[in-house]
C-alpha cells in the first residue's frame, strides 16, 4: 500500500506547497523535544510528589517546566519566517489572512475542547484560557504582523510590545499574584473562568509579550533562511544561532533585575530569557546533524512531525482516564497506585511520580512512530 498523507490542514497559499516547504531537521527535533517535555511536566503519577525541576515556579523566577512553552513559541515564530511571505496582490493577502484566522480559530476551538474535557461533568465551569487558546491568538496577531511588515518591522514591533507590557505591568502597581494588572484584567475579561483565583499564567496581557516572543523568533529563522539560502555552511549557521542564544540569555537575565522573571506574567525578562535557550537548544540539535546521536534521537523528531495531534490527544487522553470508570478508581490512579508504586516501591514518591511520566511520554512516542511509519500529518 502506498504512503498514506492525511493532512487536515486549511493549507495558507504560500509561495511554498505542502510537498516543497522547506524543512529544517533541527527545528522539528527541537518541536518534538518540547513537546516530549510537555507530556513529562503534565503527566505525574503523582502530582504531590514531583521533583522540583518538572514544576513551574510558585511565582517568580524560572524551573526547567518554565522554558518550555516558550521554547515552542519561539519555534512558531521560526517557522513562520520560513512560510509566511507579504502577499504579492490584495486578494492574496485576503486568502491568507482567511487562512491565518481559520487556523488560529481551530487552535482556540481545540483548546476549549481540552478545557471542557478537564471541567467534566461541569463543562459550565470550565477554564476559558488555555496553552492552546494562547496558542492560537499569538499566531494570529504574529502571523498577520509577519504577512504585513518587513523583517525590521518586525523586530520594532517585538521591542514596542515589549516595552508596552513592561510600561503596563508597572502602571498597574504590582507584580503580586491576584493584585497585578494581568490578574485584574483576566477577572475582567473571564470572572471566574480562570485556573485559580489568583489569575490565569495564559491571560490576555501576556499575549503582548508572547507575540513579541514569537516575533523574536520570526527574526531568527529570517536570519537562518539567509544563510542557509547563501550556502555558508552549518558551522556558521549555528555559530550564528549560539551567539544570539547566549546575548539574549545574558540580556534577559540583566533585565530581570528591574523586572523579576515570571511565567505567569510572561514578563519581558523571561521572554528574553526564554528566546535565548530555545535557540540554545537549536544550536545543539544542529550539532548533532548528521551524526549518530540524530539517528539515536529520531523519537524527538517523529513527535516534532505532529506536534499539535500527540500533544492535543495526550492531553485529552490524560483528562478522560483521570475520572473514575463505573465505581472503582480511575483507571490513571488503577494504574499508578496499584501497579506502577508496588513495583518501584516508593510510596508513590517523586521516582514513581516520574517512571509513571515517562511510561506515558513513552506511549505518545510509540504513537508518533506509528504515524511516521504511515505517513500520517496532521497539520492545522
Amino acid at each position: 500500500m502506498g504512503r498514506l498523507l492525511w493532512s487536515a490542514r486549511f493549507a495558507l497559499p504560500l509561495t511554498a506547497t505542502a510537498a516543497t516547504r522547506p524543512r529544517l531537521g533541527a527545528l522539528d527535533r527541537l518541536r518534538g523535544l518540547t513537546v516530549a517535555a510537555m507530556i513529562l511536566v503534565n503527566n505525574p503519577g503523582n502530582w504531590n510528589r514531583v521533583y522540583p525541576p518538572l514544576t513551574h515556579a510558585a511565582w517568580h523566577g524560572a524551573t526547567a517546566a518554565d522554558f518550555i512553552f516558550p521554547a515552542f513559541i519561539v519555534i512558531m515564530g521560526m517557522a513562520m519566517s520560513f512560510v509566511l511571505r507579504p502577499p504579492a496582490s490584495e486578494g492574496e493577502r485576503r486568502r491568507i489572512d482567511a487562512a491565518i484566522v481559520r487556523r488560529a480559530a481551530i487552535l482556540i476551538v481545540l483548546g476549549l475542547v481540552l478545557n471542557i474535557a478537564a471541567a467534566w461533568p461541569h463543562p459550565l465551569a470550565l477554564r476559558i484560557p488555555g496553552v492552546l487558546q494562547r496558542l492560537g491568538v499569538t499566531y494570529l496577531v504574529a502571523a498577520l504582523i509577519v504577512v504585513r511588515t518587513t523583517p525590521r518591522q518586525q523586530g520594532l514591533v517585538a521591542a514596542v510590545l515589549l516595552a508596552a507590557h513592561w510600561g503596563l505591568l508597572l502602571v498597574g502597581g504590582s507584580l503580586a499574584p491576584a493584585t497585578n494588572l494581568g490578574a485584574r484584567l483576566d477577572h475582567l475579561l473571564f470572572g471566574t473562568h480562570l485556573l485559580s483565583a489568583a489569575g490565569d499564567p495564559e491571560g490576555a496581557l501576556g499575549t503582548l509579550s508572547c507575540v513579541a516572543t514569537t516575533l523574536l523568533g520570526v527574526g531568527m529563522g529570517h536570519w537562518l533562511r539567509r544563510q542557509l539560502a547563501a550556502d555558508r555552511g552549518a558551522a556558521t549557521a549555528m555559530a550564528g544561532v549560539a551567539a544570539t542564544g547566549l546575548a539574549a540569555v545574558m540580556a534577559g537575565l540583566l533585565w530581570s533585575v528591574w523586572l523579576p522573571l515570571n511565567k505567569a506574567l510572561w514578563t519581558g525578562s523571561f521572554a528574553v530569557l526564554t528566546t535565548g535557550a530555545a535557540l540554545l537548544g537549536l544550536t545543539a540539535c544542529l550539532a548533532i546533524e548528521r551524526t549518530p546521536l540524530q539517528r539515536l534521537l529520531a523519537p524527538l523528531e517523529w513527535l516534532g512531525l505532529n506536534p499539535l495531534a500527540i500533544y492535543f490527544l495526550s492531553e485529552l487522553t490524560a483528562r478522560a482516564v483521570q475520572y473514575p470508570w463505573g465505581h472503582g478508581l480511575a483507571p490513571r490512579d488503577a494504574v499508578f497506585w496499584n501497579v506502577l508504586v508496588p513495583l518501584v516501591g516508593d510510596h508513590g514518591e517523586p521516582r514513581s511520580s516520574l517512571i509513571y511520566a515517562l511510561a506515558y511520554l513513552l506511549l505518545w512516542t510509540g504513537v508518533a512512530a506509528l504515524m511516521r511509519w504511515k505517513g500520517v500529518r496532521v497539520r492545522v
